[in-house]
C-alpha cells in the first residue's frame, strides 16, 4: 500500500490550489515597466493573486520553503514598483513586512528581520495618511522591543501613534506599551518563541477520552492567555476566522450597525487575554464580505477582534473548539456582490442601477440550489501528519490508508468530464479539522467528502457507515465523533448543545441524499466482488470537519481497522481500488441526479 501511496502522491501533487505558481510565474514575467500599462482593475487582480499566494504558503506545508517566500516577496514588490499610487500599494509594503517577519522566524537571519523593518518603516513614512500606517509604526515598535532589545527606539515608535493617530485602534495598546517601558515592566513575550514542543503521533483509540487535565502554559503564571495570530479563509460571500489562545477563555460577542453596510462591524471581546507579538494588528481581507480584520488590547485584560464589514450581512455563527482552545467564527451573506467598488465594497455602479436598494431576486427551487454546475468537489483525506488517526496493532495507520483512497477517487473523479477535484492534503501533513471546511467554503465547492477509517472496542465490529452533520443518535455515534474530533465526551456534549443553531444553514436533505447514494454504491459495489461488507447504513453525529460547510458534505467510514479481517482487506490494493472507485462513483451517481431534478424543473 505504501508504494501506490507515494506513486499516487506524485501524480496529484499540487492537488490544493494547484494554480498558484502558474498564476505568480506570470505574474513575475512582467517586468515593472509593462505592468505600467495595466489598469488599475489588473493591479488589483495581481494583488489579489499574489495575495492568495501568500495565503498557501500559510495555510499548507509549503510555507517551509524560504524559495516559495522569495517568490512572494518579488511578487509583492514589482506591484508596489509598478503601481505606487495604487490602492494596492500600502498593503503590499504591509504583506513584504509579514513575509520578511516570517522568514526570520524560520531563518533567524538579521538580513530578514531588517528588510521587515525597513518595509514597515517605508509604509509608515509613504502612506501616513493609510489605514494600516499606525499598525505598521506598532510593528515597529514591537520588533524593537521584543527583537532588537531597543526600549528607546520602541518608545519612539509607539510615541508616535499616540501623537500622530490619537484616535486609532492602535493608540491604547501604544500607550500601555510606553507605561510597561517606563516602568521597566517588559518581559519576555511567550508567543515570540515555541513555548510547546509539536507531539510525536499518537493513535486514537476507540473508547471515549476521558475530559483531559490543563495543559500548562503561559496563562497559568500570568493569569492571562495569550491570542495567537488570526487565520482565516474567505470568498465574497463566506469567511471563516479562526482565533487561538494559549488557554481556554470566556468572550462576547455583538454586531455594531451604522447607516452603511461598510460601516457595521462584528466585534468580540476575549476576557482575560493579551496579546502576543506576532500578531498583526490589522489584516486587509477586502473579499466583498469583510473589508478587514483588527484585533488590539482593548483593556489590560482584554483582546478584542473586530469584523469590519464590506456588505449586508446575512448572518454570523461563533463557536470554539479545544486541544487547543480556539474560537471560530463564520461570517456569511446572503448575495454574493457583483463586483467590490474601492471605496469601501459598494456594488458596481452597474449593478446598483438594475438592482433597487433592498431588492432580492426570487428563490430557485431546493432542486436548482442543489443540482445547478455541480463542478467543483473536495476530497478530504481525514487525519495526516501529527494526528495518525487510528492505527492497527501490525501498525497500518488511518492517515495513510485514506490517503490512498482520496487520491484514487481523486483519480476516478477527475477522468469525468468537466469535474474539478481539489484534495485538502495531498501527502502527509497535518490540517486542523476546522480549517478543512473552510477550504472548501473558501473555495465555492459544490460537494464535501470526508474519508476515514473506524474502530471500535469490540474487534468483531465491522462494515461501512456514512454520516451527516446532526446531533448524535446513540452511544456509538457519540464515541465515534468524539474519536474523529479527538476530544473528550464532555466536550461532544457541549458541541451537541450549540449544534442545533449552527446547523441552521446545513444542507441536511441534500447532504443526506449524497450519503445515502455513497453509501449504496460501496456497500453494493463491494459484495459483488468481496463476501461480507456489512451496511451499518447512514447516520448522524457532530462532526468538527463538517460544521459550516456550505454544500452537501459527508464523512464515510469505509472499514473498521479494529477488525482483524477489515485490516487485512485494507492492505489489499485491489480491496482499495474497489473502494475508491464505488466512492466515485456515488458522487457521480448524486451528481447525475441533482443535474436531472434540475433539468426537470426547468
Amino acid at each position: 500500500m505504501r508504494s501506490s501511496v507515494t506513486t499516487e502522491a506524485r501524480k496529484q501533487r499540487r492537488g490544493l490550489f494547484p494554480c498558484w505558481p502558474l498564476v505568480l510565474a506570470v505574474l513575475l514575467l512582467l517586468t515593472p515597466p509593462a505592468w505600467a500599462g495595466l489598469e488599475p482593475d489588473d493591479i488589483a487582480r495581481q494583488y489579489g493573486q499574489a495575495k492568495a499566494y501568500y495565503q498557501d504558503l500559510l495555510n499548507t506545508g509549503k510555507g517551509t520553503n524560504r524559495k516559495s517566500w522569495l517568490t512572494s516577496v518579488t511578487a509583492f514588490r514589482s506591484i508596489y514598483k509598478a503601481a505606487p499610487d495604487h490602492q494596492v500599494a500600502p498593503k503590499s509594503l504591509f504583506m513584504l513586512g509579514q513575509i520578511h517577519q516570517t522568514m526570520f522566524r524560520q531563518s533567524g537571519l538579521a538580513k530578514d528581520l531588517d528588510q521587515a523593518i525597513a518595509s514597515y518603516e517605508e509604509l509608515s513614512a509613504k502612506y501616513a495618511g493609510n489605514f494600516l500606517a499606525d499598525d505598521a509604526f506598532f510593528i515597529l515598535g514591537t520588533i524593537y522591543l521584543t527583537e532588537k532589545k531597543d526600549p528607546s527606539k520602541a518608545a519612539r515608535a509607539f510615541t508616535k501613534i499616540i501623537a500622530i493617530y490619537p484616535e486609532g485602534d492602535m493608540a491604547a495598546a501604544a500607550e500601555e506599551k510606553l507605561l510597561q517601558i517606563k516602568h521597566g515592566a517588559i518581559a519576555p513575550d511567550p508567543a515570540s518563541t515555541p513555548v510547546k514542543e509539536e507531539p510525536g503521533e499518537k493513535c486514537i483509540t476507540p473508547q471515549i477520552a476521558e475530559e483531559p487535565a490543563p495543559p500548562e502554559s503561559a496563562a497559568k503564571k500570568t493569569g492571562l492567555a495569550t491570542v495567537l495570530p488570526i487565520r482565516h479563509w474567505s470568498n465574497n460571500r463566506y469567511t471563516r476566522l479562526i482565533v487561538e489562545t494559549t488557554g481556554p477563555v470566556t468572550f462576547k460577542h455583538q454586531v455594531l450597525s451604522g447607516d452603511e453596510a461598510s460601516q457595521r462591524r462584528i466585534y468580540i471581546d476575549l476576557h482575560n487575554t493579551r496579546l502576543g507579538s506576532e500578531n498583526v494588528k490589522t489584516i486587509p481581507i477586502e473579499d466583498g464580505l469583510l473589508r478587514r480584520v483588527r484585533n488590539a488590547q482593548f483593556d489590560p485584560q482584554t483582546v478584542r477582534v473586530v469584523l469590519d464589514t464590506q456588505t449586508t450581512i446575512s448572518d454570523y455563527k461563533v463557536f470554539t473548539l479545544t486541544d487547543p482552545f480556539r474560537v471560530v467564527i463564520d461570517v456569511m451573506s446572503s448575495t454574493a456582490p457583483d463586483k467590490v467598488a474601492k471605496n469601501g465594497g459598494k456594488k458596481s455602479a452597474d449593478k446598483s442601477k438594475k438592482e433597487g436598494a433592498g431588492s432580492k431576486a426570487p428563490p430557485p427551487s431546493q432542486a436548482m440550489q442543489a443540482g445547478v454546475g455541480i463542478k467543483k468537489i473536495v476530497i478530504d483525506p481525514g487525519h495526516g501528519g501529527k494526528d495518525p488517526g487510528t492505527c492497527s496493532p501490525s501498525g497500518l495507520k488511518e492517515k495513510d490508508i485514506v490517503l490512498d483512497v482520496a487520491l484514487r477517487v481523486a483519480k476516478a473523479l477527475r477522468e469525468k468530464p468537466g469535474y474539478e477535484v481539489i484534495l485538502t492534503r495531498d501527502r502527509d501533513v497535518f490540517i486542523p479539522l476546522e480549517e478543512r471546511t473552510a477550504m472548501a467554503n473558501a473555495l465555492e465547492a459544490d460537494l464535501f467528502l470526508s474519508i476515514h477509517v473506524n474502530a471500535a472496542p469490540n474487534h468483531d465490529a465491522r462494515g461501512i457507515e456514512t454520516y451527516v452533520l446532526d446531533l448524535a443518535s446513540n452511544k456509538d455515534a457519540m464515541r465515534l465523533a468524539a474519536m474523529e474530533n479527538a476530544t473528550s465526551a464532555k466536550q461532544i456534549s457541549d458541541l451537541q448543545s450549540i449544534l442545533l443553531d449552527l446547523m441552521q444553514n446545513s444542507k441536511i436533505n441534500e447532504s443526506l441524499k449524497l450519503a445515502g447514494l455513497v453509501q449504496e454504491g460501496m456497500v453494493t459495489g463491494l459484495n459483488k466482488k468481496f463476501s461480507g461488507v456489512s451496511n451499518l447504513g447512514v447516520k448522524k453525529a457532530p462532526f468538527v470537519v463538517l460544521i459550516g460547510a456550505q454544500m452537501p458534505a459527508v464523512l464515510t467510514e469505509i472499514a473498521f481497522l479494529s477488525n482483524p479481517e477489515e485490516e487485512k482487506r485494507l492492505k489489499d490494493d485491489a480491496y482499495l481500488t474497489g473502494i475508491a472507485n464505488h466512492l466515485a462513483g456515488g458522487v457521480a451517481q448524486y451528481v447525475d441526479s441533482m443535474s436531472l431534478a434540475t433539468n426537470l424543473t426547468r
